[in-house]
């Protein structure tokens, strides 16, 4: 009996654990769940995240700004690169390079070069290239190609106008050579001048130029014409600092408005200051390109022909302009009347007159 019992307890718990699952096959049945699990979320295809939006920064050329990438902008202009620093007192005297720096702008430098174009003068332009880049630099980039087709010199003036007095490797990557890469890339030509903002420059900086052969290009007169508030008085100013110096290097902002208004006058101002001079019998002021500024040591750099042809063609056709200037009416010569004669003081009775005077009767 007992011997039956203990039969019967014995199958029951062998039937019990025949029914339960082995650990090592529950195990590998979570396994495979979760694989399956994993696969299937796989499978599933993901949301597509937008693309990054890039930085307009100004250091990168995107696909909004046509050229091809290469390694052009390491080599320079040689025909104004690599001359010594210029500030405006290495031509002779007599001659002005008008420069205009910080554009291009879409609204103020096709009034510049209108009036370049009206009084035949030649001028450099110092480029922040974060003007030229992507979608927004579309018309400046035609702006640009306008300077190149009128003869005038191009130049880099960095990307973002940063203060480069204490620059050092990786600001001047950015601000020396990614000016270059934009400006090669974006027109197909060697730069060969440099101009520093607010001409500042360290001496990694000047060293950095150099490498790049680039010339250094500073001024001579300073029109301080971002900060003029009167259109009149930075127009007679102008025209005084370049009598005075009789020419040089003249800094002058495309992108301000006030210089916009008035360059055209200054122009004019320069012409009729030369026919002055032409009358009198003394040599004009001719404005020149910078080329003529360009000068390794004590020599100077030959000047191209048609830079020369240009010089010597305004040169020759100012007499004519001259002669189709209004002609100047001197003013009347006004005659100061000439003074009444002074009255005798009168004294007082018997002061200082030797006569006692007589008191008539009552």
């Amino acid at each position: 009996m007992f011997a039956r019992k203990v039969f019967v307890i014995s199958a029951a718990l062998a039937a019990a654990v025949s029914a339960a699952p082995s650990p090592t096959h529950a195990g590998t049945t979570t396994k495979a769940t979760t694989k399956a699990k994993s696969t299937a979320a796989a499978d599933k295809p993901k949301a597509q995240s937008k693309p990054a939006k890039p930085k307009n920064d100004g250091y990168t050329v995107d696909a909004n700004t046509p050229g091809t990438d290469s390694d052009e902008w390491r080599t320079a202009d040689t025909v104004v690169g690599g001359a010594d620093r210029i500030e405006g007192n290495e031509a002779d005297k007599n001659l002005v390079a008008f420069t205009f720096d910080d554009g291009p702008d879409k609204n103020t430098t096709p009034l510049v070069l209108d009036a370049l174009d009206r009084y035949n003068i030649p001028a450099a332009f110092f480029i922040v290239t974060q003007r030229i880049v992507g979608k927004h630099g579309e018309i400046p980039r035609q702006l640009l190609e306008r300077e190149y087709k009128a003869g005038h010199l191009i130049g880099s003036h960095s990307v973002t106008h940063k203060h480069l007095g204490k620059a050092s490797g990786v600001l001047l990557d950015k601000e020396v050579d990614g000016s270059l890469r934009t400006l090669v890339r974006i027109t197909g030509r060697h730069v060969g001048l440099f101009r520093p903002p607010f001409g500042a420059l360290s001496k990694e900086g000047k060293t950095r130029v150099s490498q790049r052969g680039l010339t250094n290009t500073l001024w001579s007169i300073d029109t301080l014409d971002w900060q003029a508030k009167s259109g009149e008085k930075l127009r007679a100013k102008v025209g005084k600092m370049i009598l005075a110096d009789k020419g040089g290097v003249v800094l002058m902002h495309d992108v301000k408005k006030i210089t916009a208004d008035v360059v055209a006058g200054i122009f004019d101002d320069l012409e009729a200051d030369n026919c002055a001079k032409l009358a009198a019998g003394q040599p004009p002021i001719i404005p020149v390109s910078l080329h003529y500024f360009l000068k390794r040591g004590k020599e100077a750099r030959p000047i191209p022909a048609e830079v020369a042809a240009r010089t010597e063609a305004y040169r020759r056709e100012l007499p004519n302009r001259c002669a189709k200037r209004p002609a100047i009416v001197a003013k009347p010569a006004t005659t100061t009347p000439a003074p009444a004669p002074a009255r005798p003081a009168t004294a007082a009775p018997g002061v200082g007159t030797g006569v006692i005077p007589v008191t008539p009767p009552r």
